[in-house]
Parts: structure tokens; C-alpha cells; sequence
């Protein structure tokens, strides 16, 4: 069974950032040395002149390669705009050395969880410059961003109970509760594991290069099925369902099919199915 989940549109998003200001006036005396200091936390590239807090959404444009270069970032609203990612967390360093040495192995093992469980993200670590550490307030910002697409929205814990999952949102372990619109598409309002609901993400399947996004439509459920019907609904009570997103979504790389499992009758249950071969 496939659902499409129409998403919300977005644009080409940029930012420019201008500054000036009157030029210093050399001193009577000569001072002490001093390390440079600049407004921009991360760097002009990265475009922000103050530093980033956990919750925080983005817009990001990346200035090269995805994930290896700094991107242009913009903060923006978590509900209203979109955003490429969020802020998961903060990871702080005594000096510019210590964070240019251990920031993105220790915002890997913040946010890699998060980011994996996801259907299509990764972990970005934007780490303070030397002259912008200060401003920078010592943190490295780890931020959970789309591979492909925007992910639309918070992640993780920092998402509330209630709000509309879409696809790009959903990790492995959710609970939503599925309810028809009268536009022929649905909601996944998010729900706590143990209050009724119809559906828990159990992972994700990246659909073969040629398969389209009619051909997803028709078939991608099945991709959900030949992978996790015989862990997950080895019996008759519960089924294994597909999701995918906007076809526009589809055709930029987030060609991924998001899968749950639910009762066989469509009907709500309370509780968090446990992993297969757990205890």
C-alpha cells in the first residue's frame, strides 16, 4: 500500500550579509597583541553573524560539494519555512585548536543516531574559525540537514507530539496516527508509542535508479514488503505499508520509500512494536 504525501513548496533561497563600518583609530600607544576576532561565528562563507543554538532551523546553500564544503546559512522558522535541517546540538571546546580537531567527531556521535534514522540526512559539523571562535562562544553546531531535499522541519526530540510528520521526517521508531484529508491526501500527526495510532516507521528502502515516481506509486510497496514482511509481519494480524513524498521531491534525489507497519485491519493500537529479536 502507497500513500503520497503532498509536500509543501520551497524556492532558491539566499542570503547576503552586508557590513561596514568607520575605519579604527590608530592608537596613541602601542598595545599588546591580540588574536584577530571576527563578527562571523563560523566564517563569511557561512554567512551568520550569530552563533547557532540547539533547535535552531536552517535554509543552507552549499557553496560546494554537499557536506564538504561550508555552506550559506540563513536561520529560519522550524514550522513556517522549510528548513534544510536543524541544530541537534552544541559541542564546545576550550580553544579554536581543540575545535577544529575533535568537532566533527564528537558532533558524529551527537547527531549520527538521529541523522541515520532517518530516511535520507546526514550530520554537518560547522565549526567556529579561529578569529570567530569568541563570537562562536567555543561551539561547534551539529546540524542534521536533507541529502537531497529539505527534511521540512524539526528532528529527533526536538519535534512535538502532534505535529504532521512527512516522509523526509519520519525515523525509524515513530508513531503517527494516519487520517485521510479531504484533498485525497493524509496527515501522520506524530504520537507517543504507547497512545493509540495506526503506524511505526521501520525503516526506509532506496528505490532501484529506474523506477519512477508512478512506477512508486504502483509498486514501490512492495519494496517495503520484500524487505521487512518476514521481521516485522511474519503473521496475519499486521502488514508492512510504503510512503512516499511529493513527486517534485521525487525527481531531486529523495526517491525513497518510508516503511511502517500497522494492524492488518487499518485499525489503531497502543503500544511499540519491539524489534525483532529483541528481549
Amino acid at each position: 500500500m502507497v500513500a503520497v504525501l503532498l509536500a509543501a513548496g520551497g524556492g532558491t533561497w539566499a542570503a547576503v550579509n552586508l557590513s561596514g563600518g568607520p575605519d579604527p583609530k590608530p592608537s596613541d600607544s602601542p598595545g599588546p597583541l591580540s588574536s584577530p576576532t571576527s563578527e562571523y561565528p563560523y566564517g563569511k562563507r557561512a554567512a551568520l553573524k550569530k552563533a547557532l543554538e540547539v533547535g535552531d532551523c536552517v535554509k543552507a546553500v552549499w557553496t560546494g560539494t554537499a557536506f564538504d564544503s561550508v555552506p550559506d546559512l540563513g536561520v529560519v522558522d522550524c514550522d513556517e519555512d522549510w528548513p534544510d535541517g536543524q541544530v541537534v546540538a552544541i559541542a564546545t571546546a576550550s580553544d579554536p585548536a581543540e575545535a577544529k580537531a575533535s568537532g566533527e567527531q564528537r558532533c558524529a556521535g551527537q547527531a549520527d543516531a538521529l541523522a541515520e534514522a532517518l530516511p535520507d540526512a546526514g550530520v554537518y559539523a560547522l565549526i567556529p574559525t579561529k578569529e570567530g571562535f569568541t563570537a562562536a562562544k567555543g561551539g561547534t553546531a551539529c546540524l542534521v540537514l536533507g541529502k537531497h531535499v529539505p527534511i521540512g522541519g524539526e528532528v529527533g526530540r526536538l519535534r512535538d507530539v502532534g505535529m504532521n510528520l512527512w516522509p523526509t521526517q519520519m525515523a525509524v521508531g515513530d508513531c503517527w496516527d494516519y487520517a485521510i484529508r479531504e484533498d485525497e491526501g493524509y496527515d501522520a500527526p506524530l504520537t507517543d508509542c504507547a497512545e493509540a495510532h495506526t503506524d511505526q516507521v521501520v525503516g526506509s528502502v532506496q528505490a532501484p535508479d529506474n523506477m519512477t515516481f508512478a512506477g512508486a506509486l504502483a509498486e514501490g510497496g512492495k519494496l517495503c514488503t520484500n524487505r521487512f514482511e518476514s521481521s516485522w509481519a511474519p503473521g496475519a494480524d499486521l502488514i508492512v505499508s510504503g510512503w512516499v513524498s511529493a513527486e517534485e521531491e521525487w525527481k531531486k534525489g529523495f526517491n525513497i520509500v518510508v516503511c511502517t507497519v500497522r494492524n492488518a485491519d487499518m485499525s489503531q493500537t497502543t503500544g511499540k512494536i519491539p524489534t525483532p529479536g529483541s528481549v
